[in-house]
């Protein structure tokens, strides 16, 4: 019995005596310039692999440590890789602080993509593109699909701009109208919006309560600048030619003041498409004072006006006829020098001022109050008692024209001169001065008869001028070394001005303010055709307003709070929000059409919001992790979504409620030094949703409103990337997959209002649009890249990326998918089809080349180029917007000229090269 037991006992004894020899190792990961705890950093030994991750604290602790010297390697999202050497001994106890730097980039590829910021400064001209590039963090998905696929208008699990919310300097710049952030604000000032911190998904947000798509914080603070002083100059042939920069950041001074400054101008007189032209102007300042460590303020101010010839998207049927898929039927020439007609016009500068106490390491508050103000303006051609001046005008296409033979002529004629194809400027100074009318009463006073020459046709300003200010408190509190509390709250005010001015009387003397639909449908009482109806008969001249005039008010208040909770090999966080939108109309003018209905302001619309997120993440180790979260909540409608014609009257939608969202998302993520990976997948539900938006309508030869009612969609998929640095660690392979299918999942009913008869079209009141399971448009579905770089030990790098998207599909046109319009054609039949079927772009795929190098000059210079070429196979058979068309003047609805489609490509070889200089 004693020899049985004494073998056990030795062995238990042996034991004891290993684990008294092993040491242990506990530490604490601060930010370097916050001095904040960093949550979640991978804390490897190397040569051991023994792993551990820091919890909310920014503490992690390994027990059973072997006694010898190692290096212990730290690594976090957004910092650079630090490695501290440690001495370990038998049974001891060691206590390390590692503090992290930022990363910044400054010798990457990373400015490439940022020149075409401008390009995007809506959501229809790519707004939501753009969200990928300022969200691409260290998420090597993120940086994979930011970056590469941004020629295809990729958007994040196909969600529309408003899910990525972007905050400067702890303020949203996401515009209360559309939800989307206008990235053309601070276009040109690629060097002092290197700051950034995102989310991924519905991760948990220090600085945000941020919902389904993540967001991006950009801190233009001075004193987190860089100190450098960095000039450049660029070429590309993308929206502009040429690009010259200068920065100067003092870093943080003796006294506690820093100061960082930044210009630009970019500028292409004539663009790489055919008309466009582009004229930008950059500043920004920022000045920060420090007062000891607890105390910061700061104050920032920028700007990016800009003035854009743009390129407009035309029927798919004249880039077959030309030959040209760079084809623009918005310019001309006018007195032999180049005019467009469709031109943006863009300056709304904006301040900020921030105010950081951290008044103990565990405990940080920042607020941050902001005011904007400025105009947004679109160029554009108008006409009365005149033919439709623009070249691609649907009536005038050859597949239009019924006669075979004049069909045959009209594409001869187009394609005979360049000229027939474009806008003739000339041809409207002709008609204008030829033009000598009569005007009695004119401005509303009796009696008073003007003649002169009447401009039928002019250049018009529409003009979305606001004014915005708010405030956005933020505070984080690190209750124990388990539990991190955090949130906010957050108030704008705003108001958006929208009306029209005359910019060009185009030779003329006058302009009637008269609605020319409103004429031709009440021809019998004019006084109803009058825009202002207590001025009849006014004569505007340039620089005057005209046609609409009417104020967006918008009210948003909202409060959010987190709870984060790290265990050993858990974390978890919970959060909710509330918000208050509020919003009404103010008419400034009496419109005739609706005297009762249009001046002053409308009924006052309040939506109560609210959202619940919580996930949780299983370390196996400090490099692998599994993770899973969960958001549910509501949204309110947009200002355009409930109200049915904004610029007549202050009529509204029946019935218009919440938006309901639900999302879940799970996957698992590899952070290793030299390798990383992620693989998600998701499905989200968006329920409840109205869609309004402004048409003509053919069939009452008038402007109207389509409002879409109860749509809902889903939107399910994965997201996998990896990058890996192989070899001698120069070589880095990386590759991305985005697999969506974006769906609408119910029969929702559309209306179409007629503006100038206040009433229902017949054949679109109240009907069952049958889009179930159609496709969500203007997003790929399918996309996917893979890449290879060397990096270069004499500091430099090159990489070849090959990238690919499918499963774009058009805007669909929903009256085609009512009973009305497929009414008299045979089910199933060819005919059928064409009505139906939604229309799929082409497959798309691109070649893109990204190189650099840099030189030192007496270790105090620094001089890089970087040279990027994208699409380097010259494919221009990218289809970047397509939707189709539904011209329901033409009754017969088995008559194919109904059914086109408007198209845009993009460009094809493309490139971008800048020097740098930097000391």
């Amino acid at each position: 019995m004693f020899p049985k037991l004494i073998l056990p006992s030795l062995f238990i004894l042996l034991g004891l005596s290993l684990s008294a020899q092993k040491a242990t190792l506990q530490g604490t990961v601060t930010d370097f310039e916050s001095k904040l705890p960093v949550a979640d950093a991978a804390v490897t030994v190397q040569k051991t692999g023994i792993v551990a991750a820091t919890d909310a604290a920014g503490m992690f602790l390994i027990e059973k440590m072997p006694a010898g010297e190692f290096i212990v390697q730290v690594s976090a999202p957004g910092f650079q890789v630090a490695e501290r050497p440690v001495k370990v001994k038998k049974g001891g106890s060691l206590v390390v602080d590692i503090v992290l730097k930022r990363e910044i980039a400054d010798n990457t590829n990373a400015d490439l993509p940022t020149v075409t910021l401008e390009e995007a400064d809506d959501e229809t001209n790519g707004g939501g593109e753009v969200a990928n590039l300022l969200h691409a963090s260290r998420d090597v998905f993120q940086q994979i699909s930011g970056y590469s696929w941004f020629a295809f208008r990729f958007r994040e699990r196909g969600y529309d701009g408003e899910n990525f919310p972007v905050y400067l300097n702890g303020v949203s710049i996401n515009d209360p109208e559309t939800g989307y952030a206008v990235f053309g604000e601070f276009g040109g000032l690629n060097d002092v919006m290197r700051r950034r911190e995102s989310t991924v998904g519905m991760e948990a947000n220090d600085f945000a309560f941020s919902e389904i798509g993540g967001a991006s914080n950009i801190d233009t603070r001075a004193s987190v600048q860089r100190k450098t002083t960095r000039a450049s100059f660029a070429k590309s042939n993308r929206s502009y030619n040429n690009r010259v920069m200068l920065t100067m950041n003092t870093g943080l001074m003796p006294k506690g003041w820093a100061v960082s400054m930044s210009a630009s101008r970019r500028w292409a007189d004539v663009g790489t498409v055919p008309g466009t032209y582009f004229n930008g102007y950059s500043y920004f300042l920022s000045v920060d004072k420090k007062f000891g460590h607890k105390h910061t303020l700061n104050l920032t101010f920028l700007g990016a006006p800009s003035v854009r010839g743009r390129q407009t998207d035309t029927n798919a049927e004249l880039f077959k006829l030309y030959g040209d898929n760079l084809y623009n039927p918005s310019w001309g020439y006018q007195n032999g020098k180049i005019r467009n007609a469709a031109v943006a016009n863009t300056n709304q500068p904006i301040a900020i001022f921030r105010y950081d106490w951290n008044p103990s390491r565990k405990t940080g508050l920042s607020f941050s109050t902001y005011g904007q103000a400025g105009k947004r303006a679109d160029e554009r051609l108008e006409w009365a008692n005149a033919y439709n001046p623009n070249p691609d005008y649907y009536r005038r296409l050859p597949s239009f024209i019924e006669d075979e033979g004049l069909s045959a002529a009209q594409a001869q004629f187009l394609q005979a001169d360049e000229k027939n194809r474009q806008i003739r400027w000339d041809d409207f100074f002709d008609a204008n001065r030829h033009n000598t009318e009569i005007i009695p009463n004119a401005n509303g006073i009796a009696g008073n008869t003007v003649t002169g020459q009447r401009s039928i046709y002019i250049v018009e300003g529409r003009r979305s001028d606001s004014k915005e200010i708010g405030s956005n408190l933020l505070v984080r509190h690190t209750l124990n070394t388990r539990v991190l509390l955090n949130g906010g709250l957050n108030y704008s005010w705003y108001e958006g001005q929208n009306f029209k001015v005359i910019n060009d009387l185009l030779g003329g003397d006058f302009y009637l303010d008269i609605n020319r639909f409103a004429l031709i449908n009440n021809p019998t009482n004019p006084s109803l055709a009058q825009s202002n109806a207590l001025i009849s008969n006014r004569l505007v001249k340039e620089g005057d307003r005209f046609g609409y005039d009417y104020n967006e008010n918008i009210r948003k208040a909202g409060a959010w709070g987190q709870a984060q909770i790290s265990l050993r090999r858990f974390q978890f966080f919970v959060g909710a929000e509330v918000g208050q939108n509020s919003f009404w109309r103010t008419g400034n003018i009496q419109v005739g059409l609706f005297p009762n209905n249009s001046l002053g302001d409308s009924e006052k619309f309040k939506y109560m919001t609210w959202g619940a997120k919580s996930g949780a993440v299983y370390k196996l180790n400090g490099r692998n992790y599994l993770y899973a979260n969960g958001f549910y909540g509501t949204r309110a409608p947009q200002f355009r979504d409930v109200f049915l014609s904004p610029r007549t009257r202050n009529s509204t939608v029946d019935g218009v409620k919440n938006n309901t969202i639900q999302s879940v998302e799970g996957g698992y993520q590899l952070r290793a030094p030299y390798f990383k990976a992620r693989f998600t997948g998701y499905l989200t539900n968006f329920l409840n949703e109205t869609e309004t938006y402004q048409l003509f309508s053919p069939t009452a030869n008038t402007f109207g409103t389509k409002n879409v009612k109860g749509i809902d969609r889903r939107h399910v998929g994965i997201e996998a990337a990896a990058e890996a640095k192989v070899y001698d660690r120069s070589w880095v392979l990386s590759g991305a997959v985005s697999v969506g299918k974006f769906q609408y999942t119910n029969r929702p009913t559309m209306t179409v209002t007629a503006d100038e008869i206040n009433q229902p079209v017949a054949d679109f009141t109240d009907v069952t649009v049958y889009q179930k399971n159609f496709y969500v448009p203007r997003v790929p579905q399918t996309v996917g890249a893979f890449s290879v770089k060397k990096e270069g030990k004499k500091f430099w790098f090159a990489s070849l990326t090959f990238n690919y998207a499918d499963n774009f599909w058009y805007d669909f046109a929903e009256e085609r998918r009512t009973i009305r319009g497929v009414e008299g054609v045979d089910q199933g039949s060819a005919a059928w089809r064409t009505i139906i079927d939604q229309v799929k772009a082409p497959e798309a795929y691109t070649l893109d080349l990204f190189g650099g190098k840099s030189w030192r000059i007496k270790r105090k210079y620094f001089l890089a180029l970087n040279v990027g070429v994208n699409n380097l196979l010259d494919k221009k058979d990218i289809i970047v917007s397509g939707r189709e068309t539904f011209l329901n003047s033409v009754r017969d609805v088995t008559d194919a000229r109904l059914y086109n489609s408007e198209i845009m490509y993009g460009l094809g070889i493309n490139y971008f090269a800048s020097v740098t200089f930097r000391m």
